[in-house]
């Protein structure tokens, strides 16, 4: 029996790009732009989401390093914001007005969770941990794409800036997993 391969993420980084380049069909400039523009606009309305749901959650949890993480969370996605309009800018494009569904969904049922739980503190902190890994994934795999459009499309300085932003989402993923470890150890 074959055993499977492990792919690391460099790995997966160059797979994809060979893909990229080795594809039979070839990718239209302004239809690569177009898309470009839509996934960056849904990535900027999720933030905007983000950013007027992460107060509501702050002020539910209960757990201080969760408080704490929310509030770094809110901070660093302000700052996305901006380096998403930089690009966009940058672009001398406007954003779409398409709300991120996904993450919209993610946040509103991380609310109705904690407020259904609001006097089950453990549970309710949960379910905020929860959630918000899975909005920093979803932002995670978006900033991976984009960063791959960008590359394609030889748009050097937004690739950097979406790699930050990238970064900064896997930063706050693995925060919210060593405030969960933290929460459930201690």
């Amino acid at each position: 029996m074959d055993s499977i391969p492990v792919i690391n993420n460099e790995d997966k980084s160059l797979t994809l790009a060979l893909i990229m380049k080795q594809s039979p069909q070839q990718l239209d400039g302004t239809a690569l732009h177009a898309v470009f523009i839509e996934q960056m606009s849904i990535l900027y309305n999720a933030k905007v989401s983000l950013t007027n749901y992460l107060p509501q959650l702050i002020e539910q949890a209960t757990f201080k390093n969760l408080k704490e993480a929310l509030q770094e969370d809110l901070d660093e996605t302000q700052q996305q914001m901006s380096a998403v309009k930089a690009v966009f800018d940058l672009l001398h494009e406007s954003w779409l007005t398409n709300p991120c569904l996904a993450i919209n969904a993610m946040i509103e049922e991380a609310h109705q969770q904690v407020t259904f739980k609001k006097d089950k503190h453990f549970e309710s902190d949960m379910s905020i941990l929860y959630y918000m890994s899975i909005v920093e994934n979803l932002q995670a795999g978006a900033c991976n794409i984009l960063h791959l459009l960008a590359s394609k499309m030889a748009y050097h300085p937004y690739e950097q800036l979406i790699a930050e932003c990238l970064d900064v989402v896997k930063e706050n993923s693995s925060l919210f997993y060593y405030v969960t470890k933290e929460y459930l150890l201690n």
